[in-house]
Order: C-alpha cells, then structure tokens, then sequence
C-alpha cells in the first residue's frame, strides 16, 4: 500500500484497532489536561489576584499609618491642650485658696487680736 494509514491517536497500545477502553483512557486523559490547564490558569488568575491584593493591602497599610499618625498627632495636640488647660486652672484654684487661706488667717489674726484686747 502506497497510502499510510495514519495512527490513530486513540489507539494507545499501537495495534491498529481502537477499543471501549482505550477510548474511555484517551478521553480521561484528554479530560485531565484540560483540568491542568483551568487549574493553571486559576492558580495564575490567583497569583496575579494575590499580587493585587498584596499591594492594595499595603497601599492601605500606609494609609492606615499615615491616619494613625496624624490621629496621633492630634491627640498629643489635645492632650496637650488640655493638660495645658488643666495646669491653668490648677494655677487658678491654687491662687483662690492661697487668696481664701491668706483671706481666713487674715480673719483669724484680727478675732485673736480682738479677743486679746478683749481680755486686757
């Protein structure tokens, strides 16, 4: 015969005749590298999903501590404010007791002395 027959690609043991079960293998086989190549193109769609993830995650980490710094910031603002507002008013309330201390022995040197020329 001048013509080769050409092979047959389900005919996996090589002997001319293609059975139910080298059909069911071929077509197993057929199934199995298609699933590898989802399965690649998922785990590669995975990856480059990771990568953006991984990078938006840390664009917002940076965010996140720029904010962190900034509320930092201005909370040592405000508590300075109002540890600064605190002393104030303590300088305030000492001088008004000191002036209601220095006021009240003021008074009770003067009833001391008026009850000695009392006395005398």
């Amino acid at each position: 015969m001048a013509e080769e027959m050409e092979k047959n690609p389900m005919d996996l043991n090589g002997d001319g005749k293609v059975t139910l079960g080298e059909k069911v293998q071929y077509y197993a086989g057929k199934a199995g590298e298609k699933v590898e190549e989802a399965a690649k193109k998922v785990y590669e769609g995975v990856k480059e999903d990771a990568k953006d993830a991984l990078a938006d995650a840390k664009e917002f980490a940076g965010k996140a501590g720029e904010k962190a710094k900034e509320f930092a910031g201005k909370a040592g603002e405000k508590a300075k404010e109002f540890a600064d507002k605190a002393a104030d008013k303590a300088k305030d309330i000492y001088a008004e007791a000191k002036e209601t201390v220095s006021d009240a022995a003021d008074k009770a040197k003067a009833k001391i002395d008026e009850l000695k020329e009392k006395k005398a």
